[in-house]
């Protein structure tokens, strides 16, 4: 105690002095603009005498003189004290100012968001903007809550106490502090260009949930040496009656940027190591006198157990401690000083090896269905971490510290894994050839000393979406480029092969070539010769193939070459391109990716690994990238990652599940929307609703999900990756955080019921031979409505078989083969055989084409007089019974689909086959632009065969509402998601157990009910 009243006495009297210095420097050095009629935005207008008593020295300037102030050698600091409002005619000065390494202190609002100008009729506001932040690296703000019922925080990592304040409510930026890639790829890491540091929070229960006042270091690459000061909050007029406080702020702003660090070269040391520190030290604001830096170094959480020292910089020696006589982790507080006087703080960590705490812990695992620990099913709620301080770069500037405070937080908030890796950066971690760096395994090794600490199982991902940076003419098929990923992988593993607690990722959102994000050739003659050789492999007969490709046959002699981007244009038959050989090419991109997965498993259990081993896909897997039906055989879990498709969170989940594997949504967030003026469509409070419908889907035949990302990442020059994340760059929580913590309180609740789960009465079967075609979108789109008409208007659960795995369709009631167009006839023998064992067929549209769009009458086989035809008009009607179904189609569907006619001039057609039947309508339903029809055909044919849903309806769910009940061991779980504009009265039966579900359910959120069996009661819930 005696020490913090030692501290805070000087860190006072340091305050008194500089005010004399401040007075003394008079105009030169702080301008404060001050203009009277200005008005204020977002915050209090203080008043003329404020003004006039504020920062006493200061040299107030209207905006008349404002650009010569500014302009001046001498000005070092700008005070604005109008809040957002700022004088819009000053900001080509304003601007300069500040791209020369200028002070700045803002005080109240969102700064530089509201211009003032000024007209014959005095002063005026424009409209919020962020066109004038944009540039500073700022892309939006996001509103925190005000004071009331908050504890008032200093930031301890700051020699800075302020006295504490209100304020109505506080605005957070959207920050970005890299202005620089460190690397030429998508997802790099961009330097460490600047640091913001919150100076107090606003905290309640020990959460940060509010930031009035912060602080921006520019280090380098724009704006450099300069610091920003922001007081970013709704301020009430007495703020400005704080003398002290205001002095605090010029003083600690005017004394520029100061970058300041004190690392152990390596992470982890083994027992008897010396601890080498590498200080880092580079300040605009030069010293007075000699510095030096104060070091003391003690166990984690025991303190009184220190050892002090001291060291003179600059210092061309690497400075040493004395090896710890024990194992564990070790914290090193550094502490700049000049004179007595406290400059900066820092602070890192070490850990001294301990290979027993290391590969204890939990066992992660995963059966068929589920992941497990222990043995025991866990229901996933977990977040992706590399470090809040430097983000992708943490294995280049590692910092136990940070790990330490961070996994504490993620972990004290309920969360049950970690997603990490490498995203970027790879020549740091290994040799030319593959070899890991030693100090590269001891950090990963300190990473996971730190993640054991807390229990959290960890996710390792090797590569990001391509692992062509261990060079190589491709990626995937050079088998030089292979070797040095194999080494690269057996290396780490080996290291690592026995820690229960981890699973690798070989991938993260990988493409087939160094086109990102789709399905192209890379071009190379490895590649060349790869795809040759597959195509001898699979068509010997080399006349067949230029028939299936509607080419003449000298076209297929030699070396054929590779696709064309021309070839992926659906339109490329009017300019003489035929796209028919890309459905192979698909399959050899798929097939060789799959094999590369193949191979890097291998080479994990070659070290002795049995840990577990996925790709971590993201929605391009189910649409047209690499796919989970083609590389799932060779992980034990597939993935996917919800991004995008917002309005398709349930088709997410089921296509990426495969027969036989457990799937995780392994990475679920919010990609930002923006509106056409570049302000942010969403609150904070929508994100977080749209991520509680992802979790809560996630475990619709999935294991649950790992959001992205635990800190959002502001170390990247990508604004679009910025927002992303739970916990802001100034340590605020969003509401995302408060949801995820909600979540992870509720899935403890969850986990002994995840046991067997039934498959759903109802198969999708997706048609590859369309998916792989140029035509993909017809097909995505059909499933996707199937999916839709299936579980939100027909209340009927389905799982989605992919088209490669037909032969693990088991034996559903019925199987919907939607909108095809065109099928394999493997596929289509598998379907055939399944309706003969006494399963039942629907078919919508004709399936006349195989997958190289030759034509096959397949309709024609099964006895139907019917013959295919282009779809070229907007209506048509299915007539079923006594119903009709009106469909309307739109000019896209003219333009490329066909239809069936049948001779009788019927459009719908119910068969007996074998044991089973087939149900076969002449229009691809799916794909009408009204989904009502779709549902009322499945809810037909479902009635037909006598397959309802396994809830009744008390009160009629409104459109929009998905209730999605899955049969489980020992319960019901039923998971809720509303798509809906208007709250939701739910009154339901579960039919298998009679326990009534009612609630009301907010519109855009979510719930989850898990009804036992035996109890027959409710015995899980969240949401309500």
């Amino acid at each position: 105690m005696r020490e913090s009243v030692l501290f805070a006495v000087a860190a006072f009297s340091f305050l008194i002095c500089q005010s004399v210095l401040f007075a003394q420097a008079g105009t030169s050095t702080v301008v404060v603009f001050s203009e009277p009629g200005c008005p204020a935005a977002d915050s209090a207008n203080p008043s003329p005498q404020q003004l006039a008593a504020m920062l006493p020295g200061a040299r107030r300037t209207d905006t008349g003189h404002f650009r010569d102030a500014l302009a001046a050698p001498s000005t070092r600091l700008l005070v604005l004290p109008y809040g957002s409002s700022f004088p819009e005619e000053a900001w080509p000065a304003i601007k300069q100012f500040l791209d020369r390494g200028g002070n700045l202190l803002v005080l109240g609002g969102k700064p530089f968001t509201r211009a003032a100008y000024r007209d014959s009729g005095g002063w005026h506001l424009r409209d919020y903007s962020v066109r004038f932040v944009r540039p500073l690296m700022i892309d939006q703000y996001q509103e925190t809550p005000g004071s009331d019922g908050l504890q008032f925080q200093p930031n301890p990592e700051l020699p800075l106490r302020l006295p504490a304040f209100a304020w109505k409510r506080a605005f957070s930026p959207v920050i970005r502090l890299s202005a620089v890639d460190l690397y030429q790829r998508g997802g790099a890491a961009g330097s460490i260009d600047a640091r913001l540091d919150t100076i107090a929070w606003g905290v309640k229960q020990g959460r940060k949930l509010s930031a009035p006042v912060l602080q921006v270091d520019h280090y380098r690459n724009g704006f450099d040496g300069g610091r920003w000061i922001f007081v970013n909050a709704e301020l009430s007029r007495e703020f400005f009656d704080n003398a002290t406080l205001l002095q605090s702020l010029a003083e600690r702003a005017l004394q520029g940027a100061e970058e300041f660090t004190v690392r152990p070269a390596s992470p982890l040391y083994v027992q008897g190591e010396p601890i080498e520190l590498q200080v880092a030290w580079h300040a605009s604001d030069a010293p007075k006198g000699p510095l030096r830096v104060g070091l003391t170094t003690f166990p984690d959480g025991d303190p009184s157990h220190s050892s002090t020292t001291s060291v003179m910089i600059p210092s061309n020696e690497p400075f040493l401690l004395p090896a710890p006589s024990g194992k564990g982790l070790y914290i090193i507080k550094a502490q700049l000083l000049e004179g007595d006087h406290v400059r900066a703080m820092y602070h890192s960590a070490f850990w001294i090896r301990d290979e027993s705490f290391l590969r204890s812990g939990p066992h992660l695992g995963v059966n068929h269905d589920y992941f497990e620990l222990d043995g025991r099913p866990l229901a996933v709620v977990g977040t992706t971490y590399m470090s809040s301080e430097v983000q992708r770069l943490f294995f280049e500037h590692p910092n136990v510290y940070v790990w330490n405070q961070d996994l504490g937080q993620i972990h004290d908030a309920g969360l049950n894994m970690i997603r990490t890796g490498w995203w970027t950066g790879w020549d740091k971690f290994c040799d030319e050839n593959g070899q890991p760096y030693e100090r590269t395994l001891r950090t990963l090794e300190a990473y996971l000393m730190t993640a054991r600490k807390y229990g959290l199982p960890v996710q390792f991902n090797f590569f990001a979406f391509l692992p062509d940076v261990l060079g190589g003419a491709n990626a995937f098929l050079d088998p030089e480029a292979v070797r040095r990923q194999q080494t690269l992988i057996s290396s780490v593993v080996a290291r690592f092969h026995d820690v229960p607690f981890l699973a690798w990722d070989l991938i993260n959102e990988p493409s087939f070539s160094q086109h990102l994000w789709k399905t192209r050739p890379n071009g190379d003659a490895i590649e060349l010769a790869a795809w040759n050789n597959w195509l001898t492999q699979r068509y010997p007969d080399r006349g067949k193939l230029a028939a299936l490709w509607n080419i003449p046959p000298d076209s297929v002699t030699g070396t054929i070459s590779l696709p064309r981007e021309d070839e992926f244009s659906p339109r490329g038959m009017y300019t003489g391109t035929n796209s028919l050989r890309l459905h192979d090419y698909f399959l050899f991109a798929q097939e060789s990716f799959a094999h590369w997965a193949s191979t890097m498993r291998d080479t994990i259990r070659s070290t002795g690994s049995q840990q577990v081993v996925t790709v971590g896909q993201d929605e391009g897997g189910i649409q047209d990238r690499l796919s989970p039906a083609f590389w799932g055989q060779s992980v034990d879990f597939t993935t996917n990652h919800s991004w995008w498709l917002n309005d398709h969170i349930l088709w997410d989940s089921l296509a990426a599940k495969q027969p036989g594997k457990a799937m995780l949504i392994q990475e679920t967030g919010l990609q930002r929307e923006l509106n056409i003026d570049e302000i942010a469509r969403r609150t904070p409070e929508s994100e977080a609703a749209l991520l509680e419908r992802k979790i809560a889907a996630s475990f619709i035949q999935g294991s649950g999900a790992i959001e992205w990302l635990w800190n959002t990442n502001s170390a990247m020059t990508e604004s679009n990756e910025t927002p992303i994340g739970a916990v802001r760059t100034d340590y605020t929580e969003k509401p995302e955080a408060k949801l995820l913590r909600a979540f992870a309180e509720f899935a403890p609740s969850l986990h002994e019921h995840l046991r067997d789960p039934q498959l759903p009465s109802i198969a999708i079967v997706t048609s590859q031979a369309a998916q792989f075609s140029v035509l993909a979108d017809f097909q995505v789109a059909a499933q996707q409505n199937a999916v839709r008409a299936l579980a939100y208007d027909a209340h009927l659960s389905a799982y989605v078989i992919a088209e490669n795995q037909i032969e693990k369709l088991g034996s559903p009631k019925l199987a919907i083969l939607p909108s095809p167009q065109a099928l394999s006839e493997t596929a289509w023998r598998a379907l055939l055989n399944y309706v003969d064992a006494g399963g039942n067929l629907l078919v919508t549209g004709p399936v006349d084409r195989d997958q190289h769009w030759q034509i096959v009458h397949r309709a024609t086989e099964l006895g139907l007089a019917a013959h295919v035809e282009p779809l070229t008009y907007h209506n048509a009607t299915v007539h079923i019974a006594d119903r009709s179904l009106a469909l309307a189609f739109g000019q896209p569907q003219q333009n490329w689909l066909d239809s069936l006619r049948f001779d009788d001039g019927s459009s719908f057609k119910e068969i007996s086959r074998g044991k089973g039947r087939i149900f076969w309508t002449a229009y691809p339903v799916e794909l009408a632009e009204d989904l009502h029809s779709t549902s009322g055909l499945y809810a037909y044919v479902a009635t037909r065969l006598n397959i309802t849903p396994l809830f009744s309806q008390q009160t009629p769910l409104p459109p929009g509402v998905l209730v999605f009940p899955t049969v489980l061991a020992d319960s019901v779980l039923y998971v809720l998601v509303s798509d809906t504009a208007n709250d939701a009265n739910i009154s339901l039966h579960d039919q298998s157990t009679g326990v009534p579900i009612t609630f009301t359910l907010p519109a855009e959120h979510a719930a989850i009910v898990v009804i036992g069996k035996k109890e027959k009661k409710i015995v899980a819930q969240y949401g309500f």
